[in-house]
């Protein structure tokens, strides 16, 4: 074993053990909100909704994007509470302007589904609707009008999967859940349907297949997927990078990205030439590798890059740069060049970020926004904060802001995501 999961970093770091209740389905309590925290005794917490097992969706709606320029709102999770031992169900809404500054409400905007540490909060196209893998393998969603109070849709969402992350359609009618757990036990990944009204309908296995730890839909064409998993389909052995239709549910290729079975994808990306992927192995066996894998003419490995604790890879949308937050007591941002047309070596590892406001502190998970002029503009939440980066059009990336959500176990960010 050669390290903790990041999961396990924060528990420590909060001084929290897992509770045996299960905290998705209970409000905070004043426990929850004390002083030292980012929520006043006074704050107002939005209302739970039922914890679900199922649900009778209406039909699906696809969802146009909402405008690219547009003051837009980002949700982080803080997933500790001030009593040691315990969790919290925490959310909390900031505020994005048009022109990329991130504040904090003057009365925080917060609301309670289920504990979640690992995964990115996902949104629909339109920005209305955000779903997060929780702790307990349910998912939570809600509703995030442009103003005004988020309406808690599922507080904690489960029917025949355990999640362990979630990617969104294109169109925003479905949702994919990734269950990283082996074939033998439900493993694979899920198709739910989003109604107009955001509730989860009945959900499908998609993907046959154990250990589906990430997937990134293509660019160039969203009804394909690059999922990283122990098997997809009738995959032969040793292959963990597969290319898979999701509409015919059908495995289009695969390959070897690591030239072993130990890795234990942490992240997928997807150039927006639809020519490379990204896999990320911060497993417990080998770990400390980022994989580049071709995905045209066909798929198939190209190199295995170096680096310690990728907890998330995130590529630039001008396609000419990439970032790999590292996570742990390595607590670094390392910047990667991307070049199309070098076949043999399109990524290298160029050194850590210039930080502007100093090194992050157990950077996690990372929300981009790729439309607009705030096109490449990254969230990563980090242990206190939320740190903003920005992809620059010529291929550099720059540490933009910081924003510091106060000090305590409380206000400790566990994920991140900001609408599109």
């Amino acid at each position: 074993m050669r390290r903790l999961s990041p999961l396990l970093f924060l528990f420590f770091l909060a001084l929290a053990a897992c509770s045996s209740s299960n905290p998705a389905t209970s409000p905070p309590d004043a426990s929850d909100l004390d002083a030292s925290g980012p929520f006043p005794a006074d704050a107002s917490i939005s209302p739970d909704a039922p914890t679900d097992s199922s649900s009778d969706a209406p039909a699906t709606c696809p969802r146009t994007p909402a405008a690219a320029d547009r003051p837009r709102r980002v949700i982080v999770s803080h997933p500790f509470s001030a009593t040691t031992g315990k969790k919290a169900p925490l959310f909390e809404v900031l505020d994005l302007s048009a022109d990329g500054t991130l504040t904090r409400p003057v009365a925080p905007v917060i609301f309670s589904m289920g504990p979640a540490l690992a995964a990115p909060i996902v949104f629909t196209p339109d920005g209305e609707i955000g779903l997060v893998a929780q702790d307990d393998g349910s998912v939570g969603v809600v509703h995030l009008p442009a103003t005004g109070a988020p309406e808690v849709i599922h507080a904690a969402f489960q029917q025949g999967f355990y999640a362990h992350s979630i990617v969104v359609a294109a169109d925003g009618t479905r949702a994919y859940i990734l269950d990283s757990s082996t074939s033998n036990n439900g493993g694979g990944v899920y198709e739910v349907p989003i109604g107009c009204d955001g509730k989860l309908g009945t959900p499908s296995l998609v993907v046959s297949g154990g250990k589906a730890n990430a997937m990134a839909l293509l660019p160039t064409d969203p009804t394909k997927a690059v999922l990283a998993a122990g098997k997809a389909f009738d995959s032969p052995s040793g292959q963990d990078a597969h290319l898979g239709d999701l509409l015919s549910r059908a495995r289009v290729g695969g390959a070897g990205a690591f030239g072993d079975s130990d890795a234990i994808a942490s992240s997928v990306a997807v150039t927006p030439d639809g020519k490379y992927a990204l896999i990320a192995d911060d497993g417990v066996f080998t770990g400390d590798r980022v994989a580049v894998v071709a995905l045209t003419p066909q798929i198939a490995p190209v190199s295995v890059l170096h680096t310690p604790f990728p907890a998330a890879v995130v590529i630039s949308p001008f396609n000419n740069a990439a970032i790999v937050l590292n996570d742990d007591s390595t607590d670094e941002i390392h910047v990667m060049t991307y070049d199309a047309a070098n076949s043999a070596a399109p990524f290298a590892i160029t050194g850590e970020l210039p930080y502007v406001f100093g090194k992050p502190q157990i950077p996690v998970t990372a929300s981009t926004i790729d439309r607009g002029k705030l096109k490449g503009t990254v969230f990563i939440g980090e242990n206190l904060a939320v740190r903003q980066l920005t992809f620059n059009a010529g291929g550099t990336v720059s540490d933009t802001a910081k924003l510091s959500l106060g000090a305590g176990n409380t206000s400790i960010v566990g994920v991140v995501g900001v609408q599109p």
